[in-house]
């Protein structure tokens, strides 16, 4: 639950660091958690205090606007809005009571853009900047993989209870 929530939140905090979006969610070929198990659940903070059932994290069900998947040591976090899904990654790596949170945004740049089967651009501005925003489909696990090795946006997270 602890990591979930961390989960949760980094995807919140760092959903405007990417610039792809996914027709479907990440990755295509694995099924999404149905519930979230229970040794996650709980409540966490963060800027706010976040609660997590079975179904939910905050405001957010299961299913509806947030589906998660997990391979490995990874927890996909895919949010739903606007017909597409934006994506952030969380690697978790536990040893003993070492516990480290690794957060990656996909980013497709000028030069990987090719690789990717792009079905719509779109310009946006923030304030005198300009960007383009990809909407991508049919990503292979290798393409996934190459969006996030181009600049993916890493961060880390530190759990706080």
């Amino acid at each position: 639950m602890k990591n979930f929530v961390f989960l949760s939140v980094v995807f919140f905090f760092f959903a405007s660091c990417t610039n792809v979006y996914f027709v479907n969610s990440q990755p295509e070929g694995l099924e999404p958690l149905t519930e979230i198990p229970e040794n996650l659940q709980g409540i966490y903070a963060f800027t706010d205090s976040i609660i997590v059932t079975s179904n939910t994290i905050g405001e957010d069900t299961l299913g509806k606007s947030l589906i998660v998947k997990k391979r490995g040591n990874f927890y996909y976090l895919n949010y739903f809005e606007d017909s597409v899904y934006s994506l952030t990654v969380v690697k978790i790596v536990k040893c003993l009571s070492f516990e480290d949170f690794e957060v990656f945004h996909p980013k497709i740049t000028d030069d990987n853009k090719e690789i990717f089967n792009v079905v719509e651009v779109k310009s946006k501005t923030y304030g005198s900047v300009e960007s383009k925003e990809y909407i991508v489909d049919n990503v292979s696990v290798v393409q996934l993989s190459e969006i996030f090795s181009n600049g993916g946006g890493e961060g880390k997270l530190i759990r706080i209870k």
